[in-house]
């Protein structure tokens, strides 16, 4: 650590993605920062880069594009965010459903595959927050925040894939070589364009394809220069930022490096969650039924023509004939004639069905065995083949002990897994020794962790966090990971709690990492008399936030 280091002069925030979850303990974060004053100004001021991903990048796009505004008040940036995103003002997902739906929006932006990610980027470009492009951020017009990245992961090398206005633009891979042509077009890309790629979470939503999806004027040279190069020919599909890094911690470490004499601190603010519900097989008992063969057989054969349909195709015929013919009387029946038509009509339909179907049959059958031999190794066939033999509710398990334990390793073991590396870089660092914190959502939950006896806080923090604390901090860390509102998020004050556990965790981490910081004798810190005069302003926060943790939202609202 340099001998002239000096805490809280340049921040770097990382807001990790989580849905809503994120974007509120998010916001909360900013509100606290901006509350709190260091040498006669507020932390906010000091915070000079973000790296944001997926629900955080909502917070971290509109706080961005606030402070590039000539009449930026962060107060009243807050109120604009709050209000915009209440359950009663709220109409993200509906606005987004409802323009996956008309038409007419498709036929305006014909450059974008209709599909649910696109019908939400379309919603955020529209919403006053988050309206305007990339060219915000230009390194010549950019003003308090220096530096700003929102992470995605991209679907041909599966990297980060990087929304910044410093280093590269996507990656190293997908910029490298292809700068002039990437440049042209960076500062057209649309921030709802941004976000919707930043939050495009697996499973819920599908990718987005830049430069196709982003782009609206696709005649000009420029995007006929980049769609040409081969890493973007065919597209490069876009996802949620949390696929490679959940923090945006790997994209913090290198803005460090590109900062002059790096970052004084980093706060990482995270709700992503260390509980992962364990697998559980399939336990039911695995009867006998049917086979593959036979239940597939039973199947096809309803998709020919059966002599029943003859039957009755020729019956209606007779009917009709022998009506006619005067054969049930001296006259000719009406009746009759409506009856046979009836009959005639239900074979002739019957009929043509049959015929229809088994040439479907037939053609199928005869496509799906050529991409069966085409696809299946040749000393693999038999092998694969005795499946059909098999019992179907024994396939029903195999089928369902694969896909429950692709979806936790997915979801939980490898995201998990992601977050610990990433923390690993973060912490192995010598150099960042002193100016790092992490503010977990769940910190002050009262819970205790797999990994600790206690609730791990800190005995020199007085008071200790108070039962109606731990209550609101639980009721934020159990929000759910969704872009919406449901009713029981509504009846629990999720919005609230999730602002206020921000404000109140990050006043307890500042704390613990002030006295963390004067306990270190490599400090490098010869004078505490400001560094202590913030500890008392949070010391007095704190005991207000045990008291009443909602006290400075409603002061903000």
């Amino acid at each position: 650590m340099s001998e002239n280091f000096e805490p809280f002069n340049k921040i770097g925030l990382c807001f990790s993605g989580g849905g809503y979850r994120a974007t509120f303990f998010a916001l909360g974060i900013l509100s606290y920062l901006d509350h709190i004053d260091y040498k006669g100004k507020s932390l906010l001021n000091s915070v000079k880069a973000i790296s944001t991903v997926s629900g955080g990048t909502l917070t971290g796009v509109g706080y961005a594009k606030a402070v590039q505004s000539p009449d930026y008040d962060f107060k009243a940036f807050f109120k604009t965010f709050y209000n915009t995103f209440t359950p009663d003002n709220d109409i993200l997902l509906k606005s987004a459903i409802a323009k996956l739906e008309d038409d007419s929006v498709w036929k305006a932006n014909p450059y974008k595959k209709r599909s649910l990610i696109n019908a939400f980027a379309l919603t955020y470009t529209k919403m006053p927050l988050f309206e305007g492009s990339f060219e915000l951020f230009e390194k010549d017009k950019i003003k308090q925040l220096e530096q700003v990245c929102f992470n995605a992961t991209d679907f041909s090398f599966g990297l980060t894939y990087r929304f910044q206005n410093q280093g590269y633009f996507g990656n190293n891979p997908l910029y490298k070589n292809n700068q002039n042509e990437v440049n042209a077009l960076r500062s057209e890309v649309q921030l709802g364009d941004v976000i919707a790629s930043s939050s495009c979470f697996p499973v819920g939503f599908e990718p987005l394809v830049f430069p196709d999806d982003y782009f609206k004027n696709q005649d000009s040279r420029a995007y006929k220069n980049l769609k040409g190069l081969n890493n973007f020919i065919d597209g490069v599909g876009i996802m949620d930022g949390g696929i490679a890094d959940n923090q945006g911690i790997g994209s913090m470490m290198l803005i460090n490096d590109r900062i002059k004499d790096g970052l004084d601190l980093i706060i990482v603010n995270d709700v992503g969650s260390y509980k992962m519900l364990p697998w559980q097989q399939d336990i039911t008992k695995v009867g006998k039924s049917s086979t593959v063969k036979r239940a597939v057989n039973k199947i096809l054969k309803y998709f020919t023509i059966k002599p029943l349909y003859w039957v009755i195709l020729i019956i209606g015929v007779l009917i009709i004939l022998l009506n006619n013919m005067l054969i049930f009387g001296p006259s000719a029946y009406t009746g009759l004639y409506i009856f046979g038509s009836v009959v005639l009509g239900m074979g002739l339909l019957l009929t043509v069905f049959g015929l229809v179907a088994s040439v479907i049959k037939a053609s199928v059958l005869s496509r799906l065995k050529t991409i069966f031999k085409k696809n299946i190794p040749e000393s693999l066939l038999d092998d694969i083949l005795t499946f059909q033999k098999l019992d179907i509710s024994l396939i029903q398990r195999m089928l369902t002990d694969r896909l429950t334990s692709a979806m936790t390793m997915i979801n939980d073991v490898f995201l998990k897994q992601m977050r610990r590396l990433n923390y690993d870089l973060f912490y192995s660092k010598e150099e960042l020794k002193n100016k790092r914190i992490t503010a977990t959502v769940y910190k002050l939950n009262g819970l205790k962790t797999p990994y600790s006896n206690g609730t791990g806080y800190n005995e020199a923090i007085k008071p200790v966090p108070s039962q109606n604390l731990e209550s609101v901090c639980l009721t934020a860390s159990e929000t759910p990971t969704t872009l919406w509102w449901d009713k029981s998020d509504i009846d629990k004050n999720r919005m609230q709690t999730l602002i206020a556990c921000g404000q109140f965790t990050l006043c307890y981490e500042l704390m613990d990492y002030i006295l963390n910081l004067k306990a270190d004798k490599d400090k490098h810190i010869e004078d505490f008399a400001e560094i202590d005069v913030l500890y008392e302003a949070l010391e007095a926060d704190w005991i207000l936030f045990n008291q009443e943790p909602l006290w400075l939202l409603d002061k903000l609202v």
